[in-house]
């Protein structure tokens, strides 16, 4: 009998839910200008500063909702799990923009509405993963380079010129990969003289020799703050994003660059607008806002990125400018290799991630 009511009671409830839904429920709060008070950001770890979320906050009440991950195949995992009704909007990287249109996981991004496109270089635009940028809105260049402790490279008697030199036994547990089976990847390929996005089987398993030489010396695979263990002197060399060394050379001036022979990697992350976002319009204005020079400096200040944006590029100062991990050589940027998508050849760059970690 108590079930029964239990049961009744339930049912009346889902009724009273279902005829708030039809009439159109509860309303979001909006702003005095008639935005959403929130808008939800699915984002990479340490990419856009809470300055610049609090800022934009405070001018238009909009309160960015910030959610994160640390790679590109994590976002994506997410989404296509169903997780797009949870955010507004992303930052993806160039070769991952086709899997997401061909998915339908975002949307065109209406770049007439954001007036700040006007200072982004040129040539981060109509790019050809997304021509005429329907889709996307470039943030930032992502560029991979070593970062070196000078004075632990020489004690060990180690001279890095190329990739290949990073399996030196010398280095045994001196370093310290970004865990991330493109960028660990690329270098193989390019000793071994192939295209670092390939999408050929046999050129991409025949680097598993060299990748498990180089695994002796790794001390750490890491994601999110690579850039520690350089800080702390804990290995000699590390391959991470250039803001990451940037950061670290801030902490410790024994660090450095390091350009070898072959190209380093680079990548144009983008803003894009998630399939359905509630609130689009707030999105555009955060990207907006954002692309600001003196917002889009402040981005820079706290997190050393390559700068896109013309309009900052006037106001940049010299802690920034004077470090070789922000203020990135401009012929190594030129002569890098963008990471191109492998479609569905990423999958056997994953068995390959699995053969070095497991075998």
């Amino acid at each position: 009998m108590r079930k029964t009511k239990v049961t009744v009671l339930l049912l009346l409830m889902a009724l009273t839910v279902s005829l708030l839904a039809g009439c159109g429920g509860k309303e979001e709060e909006k702003t005095k200008d008639g935005y959403a008070k929130k808008l939800y950001l699915y984002n990479w770890t340490e990419y856009i500063p809470q300055s610049v979320m609090d800022g934009f906050e405070k001018e238009y009440g909009i309160k960015v909702v910030e959610s994160t991950f640390t790679s590109n195949e994590e976002m994506l995992a997410k989404l296509t799990a169903g997780g797009t009704g949870q955010y507004d909007m992303t930052i993806a990287s160039n070769y991952v923009i086709d899997a997401m249109k061909e998915q339908d996981l975002i949307e065109p991004i209406q770049m007439d509405q954001i007036k700040n496109v006007k200072y982004l270089d040129k040539s981060t635009l109509n790019q050809p993963f997304d021509k005429n940028n329907e889709y996307t809105i470039p943030y930032m260049t992502s560029f991979t380079v070593l970062c070196g402790n000078k004075k632990k490279l020489k004690e060990l008697g180690v001279d890095i010129k190329s990739f290949n030199d990073l399996t030196n036994p010398k280095l045994k547990n001196n370093i310290v990969l970004v865990d991330d089976i493109r960028e660990i990847a690329a270098m193989a390929l390019k000793v071994k003289g192939y295209s670092s996005s390939t999408t050929k089987e046999d050129e991409i398993m025949s680097i598993l020799p060299w990748l498990k030489k180089l695994a002796k010396n790794v001390k750490v695979y890491d994601a999110d703050a690579p850039k520690s263990v350089m800080i702390s002197n804990d290995v000699a060399v590390g391959l991470m994003y250039s803001m990451d060394a940037a950061m670290a050379i801030e902490e410790n001036k024994d660090l450095d660059v390091i350009y070898t022979k072959e190209p380093a990697q680079k990548c144009l992350d983008n803003f894009v607008i998630i399939k359905g976002a509630k609130h689009a319009k707030e999105a555009r204005l955060f990207i907006d806002y954002v692309l600001r020079p003196e917002n889009y400096k402040k981005v820079l200040d706290e997190y050393y990125g390559v700068c896109i944006n013309n309009g900052t590029k006037k106001l940049l100062d010299d802690h920034y400018l004077k470090n070789p991990g922000a203020n990135v050589d401009q012929k190594e940027l030129k002569r890098a290799e963008y990471i191109d998508d492998v479609k569905d050849s990423a999958s056997i760059y994953d068995d390959l991630y699995t053969k070095l970690k497991t075998e």
